[in-house]
């Protein structure tokens, strides 16, 4: 998700943090992002909290592919 729509949605990650919580922030420039994005969906889906189908799954390796082909 692009900077400008994270802050402006209520929804999101970053929004849905708690205060008091620790957040770690990939971007798209780091060479790792990709590769680590893939990781933490494969880890999701092992650990049962998320389906291959679910959305957040899905756009989540929809970004990790697109920052590969730029």
């Amino acid at each position: 998700m692009l900077k400008a729509e994270e802050l402006r949605n209520p929804n999101s990650c970053l929004n849905k943090a708690l205060d008091g919580e620790m957040i770690f922030v990939l971007l798209e420039r780091d060479a790792a992002t990709p590769a680590t994005i893939r990781f933490w969906a494969q880890e999701r889906i092992r650990l049962g909290k998320n389906l291959a189908t679910d959305e957040q799954i899905i756009h989540a390796l929809e970004d990790a592919d697109r920052m590969v082909t730029k």
